[in-house]
């Protein structure tokens, strides 16, 4: 398969990977990630139907007590509109007793989403050291980020952390390490440790990256489990153009790898 196929270009149309961008934007700040702390804490051992959600005053009472972290209520509405925004968050109405008030008042509640870091590959127990980890594989990749690479970073497995800059003049085939063929590392390769076991191995490699006239593609040289965007699947055998900040999962779940792409 060659990049002649770009004259079959499919465009995935996937919001996913902004989002996850506009997620980690979000909790990459010291109040931001106290909240969702808190928030976790409260509902760590309770399902989506039974968990007791906190209002401004009790949040801003535990950020003062535990965190040092003295705000006022309106900053932290502004706080609480960015992990909204950020699917990280939601807001719900309840009816409470509110001190120097008779009688219970509808006031707004936050409880963590259940599903607020799916996407980011944790559940909603993370621990902060994970968390923080990929703050600072994106900030990596970021600082390579410039008008004339695509930048890959691997987010999970044994290689993650591993940054590739690719020149628009290269192009790029990725897969397993495994056994291959000499011919078949003429062009610049990403080998994959072995313990990705669902990618396919560089002796038919599962994936081509490259730049033709306006942009990056790639193509799933047809790969056996499969290369997407988000949740949608990469057609095979066609160039598909990115879009800027694309997360993209070679396979899926356990086995599979997530790499970054930033231009």
């Amino acid at each position: 398969m060659t990049e002649s196929n770009v004259d079959k270009t499919v465009i995935i149309d996937s919001d996913e990977s902004n989002l996850i961008s506009v997620k980690l934007s979000a909790v990459n700040n010291k109040v931001r990630f106290s909240i969702l702390e808190i928030l976790r804490d409260n509902q760590k051992y309770n399902n989506i139907n039974s968990r007791n959600p906190l209002y401004s005053r009790e949040i801003n009472e535990i950020l003062l007590k535990s965190y040092k972290i003295n705000i006022t209520t309106q900053m932290l509405g502004q706080h609480m509109k960015k992990l909204i925004d950020a699917n990280l968050v939601c807001e719900i109405s309840i009816k409470k007793e509110v001190p120097n008030k008779v009688g219970k008042r509808t006031v707004k509640a936050y409880a963590l989403k259940e599903d607020a870091f799916d996407d980011l590959f944790l559940d909603i127990n993370f621990l902060s050291d994970e968390l923080f980890t990929f703050f600072d594989l994106y900030d990596s990749n970021q600082k390579y980020h410039d008008d004339e690479h695509c930048v890959l970073t691997i987010f999970n497995g044994v290689d993650k952390g591993k940054t590739f800059k690719v020149r628009q003049d290269e192009s790029v085939l990725i897969g397993r390490k495994a056994d291959f063929d000499e011919g078949d590392l003429a062009s610049f390769s990403i080998l994959l440790d072995n313990s990705y076991d669902t990618v396919s191995n560089i002796s038919k490699p599962h994936l081509r990256l490259f730049y033709k006239n306006d942009g990056w593609y790639i193509i799933d040289e047809a790969s056996s489990n499969g290369t997407f965007i988000g949740d949608i699947e990469v057609p095979k055998g066609k160039a598909t153009k990115l879009r800027p900040n694309s997360f993209l999962k070679l396979s899926r779940g356990v086995g599979g790898a997530v790499i970054y792409c930033s231009f």
